[in-house]
């Protein structure tokens, strides 16, 4: 198929930022009593932050998340900086930017600290769309956060890719109708991702460019 638009997911897909997300949500949830560690919270990655903190610390008040919510965050932001592109993903957006393949994010984080992370990396030019969980009603893997963006595309979604790293990435992208489906098996196994429904799985993202490009801006 010819690719004419590519949503991403961003959270290690583009962006090495788990190993920050996960010291985070140790950092706030151990502040209001709540222990886990990093492993416990690398299984829990996917779903927007306040799914992701009542799977880690059960049922909660909505003070009680609240208060856990700006613990994470203050943690977080102040740690932006640290945050650096997985390896090929310049490269990849440089490159579909050459042939003028427009580029979404599609994140289950919410939009304003979507724009945080990417005026952090200077990448705020890089996105005609950014997409959050808070954008529209439903996150994914619901599909319709990559409709929304599409719609704004315009692009049918036979004719995008969606590329994530994550199961509720898979979902989505296929709940949408995208042909193409991309899993990045960098945290997941790719077996798990191929289960979920990827029409492709790829190792990193020089794989995932030529996928979507070919030889064309290779």
């Amino acid at each position: 198929m010819t690719v004419r638009a590519v949503l991403f997911d961003f959270d290690g897909t583009l962006a090495d930022s788990e190993p920050l997300i996960t010291a985070s949500l140790v950092h706030a949830l151990h502040v209001h009593g709540h222990e886990v560690t990093e492993q416990r919270v690398t299984h829990v990655f996917g779903p927007p932050l306040d799914v992701m903190v009542r799977m880690l610390a059960g049922d909660l008040t909505a003070d009680q998340f609240e208060a856990i919510r700006t613990s994470y965050f203050d943690h977080f932001n102040a740690r932006l900086s640290q945050i650096a592109p997985i390896e090929g993903a310049t490269e990849l957006l440089d490159a579909l930017a050459a042939v003028h393949v427009p580029v979404a994010m599609v994140t289950n984080k919410f939009e304003a600290s979507a724009r945080r992370q990417l005026t952090a990396m200077r990448w705020e030019h890089r996105f005609q769309v950014v997409v959050g969980a808070d954008t529209i009603d439903s996150a994914k893997p619901a599909p319709d956060p990559a409709l929304h963006a599409l719609a704004r595309l315009r692009v049918d979604a036979a004719d995008a890719a969606f590329v994530g790293d994550q199961e509720p990435d898979i979902a989505c992208g296929l709940a949408a109708g995208c042909g193409m489906v991309i899993g990045l098996a960098f945290g997941r196994p790719a077996e798990t991702l191929a289960a979920a429904g990827a029409t492709h799985v790829a190792r990193d993202l020089f794989e995932v460019r030529q996928l979507l490009l070919g030889g064309t801006g290779a």
